[in-house]
């Protein structure tokens, strides 16, 4: 994913724990056990709460035995070209399959340009892959309460997929939220992205 692309999507972490509230409140409460997850649930679980503490994920992948992923499988998930860290797995929720993947990396100079108060600082990124088993206007819906707020862009065109994206942050870090899905309406990706001092 290019950056410029992230940049026109996106959601903000500074009203990250009201929304979150709001959010589990509101979408519907899914236990992970549940044979058929709502994988915003799992987003949310996974990536939106934990994006900032990698270890947090990382234990979790120990807790409930992920899968590592294949070293040519991850390196389809690296969005810059020297991450500082890169890691996923293969997560069986229920009877649904996602994929999770971390990122962490030094800002790329096109971050830098757009963010030079944060020039020396991360980017850290959570992405849940999502399998064919549930219709995108389903959980770009559950996104948009997830997000508590309209999206900066909807449905634009990013290849073979479209993208929603909602944004916010304040002097210290932006976040970045994001909806990817393809013209089929199955599957998909969803992602949050921060960049901080």
């Amino acid at each position: 994913m290019k950056f410029r692309v992230m940049l026109s999507l996106a959601l903000g972490l500074v009203a990250g724990s009201v929304m979150l509230a709001n959010a589990q409140q509101s979408i519907a409460t899914t236990d992970p056990a549940d044979t058929n997850p709502d994988p915003v649930f799992v987003f949310n679980r996974i990536c939106y709460a934990q994006v900032h503490d990698f270890d947090a994920i990382r234990t979790m992948s120990v807790k409930l035995a992920w899968r590592t992923m294949p070293d040519t499988d991850l390196q389809e998930l690296k969005s810059v070209d020297n991450p500082t860290s890169l890691e996923g797995w293969d997560v069986q929720v229920g009877e649904r399959l996602f994929r999770v993947g971390i990122q962490k990396s030094a800002l790329t100079d096109a971050q830098k340009k757009s963010f030079p108060e944060l020039a020396g600082g991360s980017a850290s990124s959570c992405s849940l892959i999502l399998d064919d088993q549930q219709d995108a206007e389903e959980f770009m819906a559950n996104m948009q309460i997830l997000a508590g707020k309209e999206p900066v862009s909807k449905d634009v065109p990013e290849g073979l997929l479209r993208t929603t994206t909602w944004a916010g942050g304040n002097d210290d870090l932006k976040v970045f939220l994001f909806a990817k899905a393809p013209p089929t309406g199955k599957g998909g990706l969803l992602n949050v992205t921060i960049i901080q001092k």
